[in-house]
C-alpha cells in the first residue's frame, strides 16, 4: 500500500467519550478503531473470574494472552473473546469499572501489552484511544487529540446513560468514583494519563455527542490534507491476528512505529559500586569549568549517610542540575552515583560512552521501562546510591511539578534512605531552552536530612498501600521544597506550610 492513512491517538480521562467519540468518527472516515481501554478491561475481567489478585503481576500478565480482539463489519476492534467465547458485555460491568485501574497500573502488564498495541497501529489508518497512546504507546502518532471534560459533566453523562439521576445519590457516587479513577490514573507511577505536549485539546462541556465528533472528524481531515500519502482506505482486518502481522496478511508498518518497536533493548550499563580513576578526573573537571561559571554555594552535609542503599532525590529545574550534583557529590561521597537517563542520549556516539562511564543506566521514557525499574531496584538491593529527579523531567518555570510515584515505590520497596536535595536557581543560570549558560549567576545546592519515609509514615499512622505510596511521594518532595526559596516551591509550597504546622503529609 502506497498510502497508509494517519495513526490518531485520541486521549482523555473516564468517560470522557473518547471510545464512543472514537469509533464513530473513525466509522465516518474509513479507518479502523481499537480501544486499548479495553484490553486492561478483558485482562480485569478475567482477573477477577479466575480470583487472581492484582498484586500477583506474573499471574496477571499470563492472563493476558488469553484475550483475543476481534473486528467487526466496520473494522473495530470491539469485540472481546477468552477461548473462543464473546465476553464483551461481561467486561463492561460494574465490577470491572471499580477494579480496572487497580490492574492498568501493574507496570509489567502495561509493558506486555505495549508491543501489541503499537503492532494493531502498525498497518495505520487507525483512531486508537486511551489513556497513555499520545504519551506513550504511540508518542510519534501522526495527530494527537485530546478529549476533556469536567468531572460533573463526565459524570452526568455516564449517569444518563444507566437512566440515573445525576444528581440523586447513585450520580453522586458515579461522580466520586470518576475522580477517584482520576486521581488514581494521574497517579500511578507507570504511564500515567497525562496531555501529550503537542496534543490538541477537545473540551467537550456542553457539546452534544455529534458536535465532538464532528470535531475530531474536522481535525483528522484537515491533518490528511498536509500529510502526504495519507487519507487512502486501508481494508478492515477481521481479527486482531490481522491488524498485529500475524499471517500473510501482514502490511508495511509506519516508520515511526517500526522504530518503537524494533529498537529493542539497549546495552546496559554496570552498576558502579567503587569509584573509577576516569568517574574521579571527568568529575575534577566538571566542579573547576562549574566554579568558573557559577557562584556555587552549598548548605548541609551530604557526607552524613547510613551504609546501606541510598536515595539521592532533587528537584529538576535545568540541564545543570545532573552534572552539578555528580560532579560534587562525586568528590564529597565515599561511594559513587547510579543514575537513570534516557536511553537517546545513551546511543549518542561518544557521549553515550562518556555517559555509561558516569553510571548512567538507560531508560526508555516512551514506554512503561519495567527493565529500568529492575535495574534500579538491583542498584538498591546492592547497597548502592541512586539519584532520581522525581518530577521526571525539568520544570518549566524552575518551580516544583507534579512529581510521579517512582521514588516512593523505589524507597519503599528496597527501605532505602532519601537524601533530599533542593537545587536554588539554577534555571536562572542555565534556563531551559538556551543553548549555554549565564556565567557569573548564584547557584545554592542545599542537603537535607537523611530519612527512612517507610518509617515515618508508619510511625503516623499510614500503613494503607495505596495512601503509603501517595504519602512518601508527598513527604518526599516536601523535604526537596522545604529546601527552596519560595518562588521554587511551586505545587508543594502548602505542604511545606503544613509540615512547619506538624501536618503529617498526605
Amino acid at each position: 500500500m502506497d498510502g497508509r492513512g494517519l495513526v490518531v491517538a485520541l486521549d482523555g480521562p473516564a468517560s470522557s467519550g473518547k471510545s464512543s467519540v472514537g469509533a464513530a468518527a473513525a466509522k465516518q472516515l474509513g479507518y479502523r478503531f481499537c480501544d486499548t481501554g479495553l484490553l486492561y478491561r478483558a485482562v480485569t475481567w478475567l482477573a477477577l473470574q479466575r480470583s487472581v489478585p492484582a498484586d500477583d503481576a506474573a499471574a496477571v500478565v499470563g492472563l493476558a494472552g488469553e484475550i483475543r480482539l476481534e473486528a467487526d463489519a466496520d473494522g473495530r476492534l470491539s469485540r472481546v473473546t477468552v477461548d473462543g467465547v464473546d465476553r464483551t458485555d461481561e467486561v463492561h460491568v460494574e465490577a470491572v469499572d471499580v477494579a480496572v485501574s487497580a490492574f492498568a497500573r501493574i507496570p509489567e502488564l502495561r509493558h506486555a501489552l505495549l508491543e501489541r498495541q503499537r503492532q494493531i497501529a502498525g498497518d495505520g489508518r487507525l483512531i486508537m484511544a486511551g489513556r497513555d497512546v499520545g504519551t506513550v504507546v504511540l508518542p510519534d502518532a501522526d495527530l494527537k487529540i485530546f478529549l476533556d471534560a469536567s468531572p460533573e459533566e463526565r459524570a452526568g453523562r455516564r449517569a444518563r446513560e444507566r437512566g440515573i439521576d445525576p444528581a440523586g445519590p447513585e450520580g453522586l457516587e458515579i461522580l466520586a468514583e470518576l475522580r477517584r479513577r482520576d486521581e488514581l490514573d494521574s497517579t500511578r507511577p507507570v504511564a500515567p494519563l497525562r496531555q501529550a505536549q503537542d496534543a490538541v485539546v477537545l473540551r467537550t462541556d456542553g457539546n452534544t455527542f455529534e458536535t465532538t465528533v464532528d470535531e475530531v472528524v474536522g481535525l483528522v481531515r484537515e491533518h490528511e490534507a498536509t500529510t502526504p500519502a495519507a487519507g487512502r482506505v486501508a481494508p478492515p482486518p477481521s481479527s486482531e491476528g490481522a491488524a498485529t502481522g500475524e499471517g500473510p496478511r501482514s502490511r508495511r508498518r509506519p516508520r515511526a512505529v517500526l522504530g518503537a518497536i524494533r529498537r529493542g533493548r539497549p546495552k546496559p550499563t554496570a552498576i558502579m559500586s567503587r569509584k573509577t580513576p576516569l568517574l574521579r578526573f571527568g568529575s575534577a573537571v566538571i566542579r573547576f569549568i562549574a566554579r568558573l561559571l557559577a557562584r556555587i554555594r552549598f548548605e548541609g552535609d551530604p557526607t552524613a549517610l547510613p551504609p546501606g542503599p541510598v536515595i539521592i532525590a532533587a528537584n529538576h529545574a535545568s540541564s545543570a542540575d545532573p552534572p552539578l550534583i555528580g560532579a560534587f557529590l562525586n568528590g564529597r561521597l565515599d561511594r559513587p552515583l547510579n543514575w537513570l537517563g534516557k536511553r537517546e542520549l545513551l546511543e549518542i556516539p561518544i557521549i553515550g560512552w562518556g555517559m555509561r562511564q558516569a553510571a548512567i543506566h538507560p531508560v526508555d521514557r516512551r514506554a512503561a521501562d519495567v527493565e529500568a525499574f529492575r535495574t534500579a531496584m538491583r542498584i538498591l538491593e546492592g547497597g548502592n546510591i541512586l539519584v532520581v529527579f522525581p518530577e521526571g523531567t525539568r520544570s518549566r518555570s524552575g518551580a516544583l511539578q507534579e512529581a510521579r510515584d517512582g521514588a516512593a515505590v523505589l524507597a519503599l520497596r528496597s527501605g532505602s534512605t532519601i537524601l533530599p536535595v533542593g537545587i536554588a536557581d539554577t534555571d536562572r543560570f542555565w534556563p531551559r531552552g538556551t543553548m549555554f549558560p549565564r556565567p557569573g549567576r548564584h547557584v545554592t545546592i542545599r542537603f537535607g536530612k537523611p530519612f527512612d519515609v517507610g518509617a515515618e509514615l508508619r510511625a503516623a499512622g499510614i500503613t494503607d498501600r495505596r495512601e503509603l505510596k501517595e504519602a512518601a511521594t508527598r513527604l518526599i518532595m516536601t523535604r526537596i521544597a522545604e529546601l527552596l526559596p519560595p518562588r521554587q516551591r511551586g505545587v508543594y509550597a502548602a505542604d511545606v506550610d503544613r509540615a512547619a504546622e506538624g501536618h503529617p503529609p498526605g
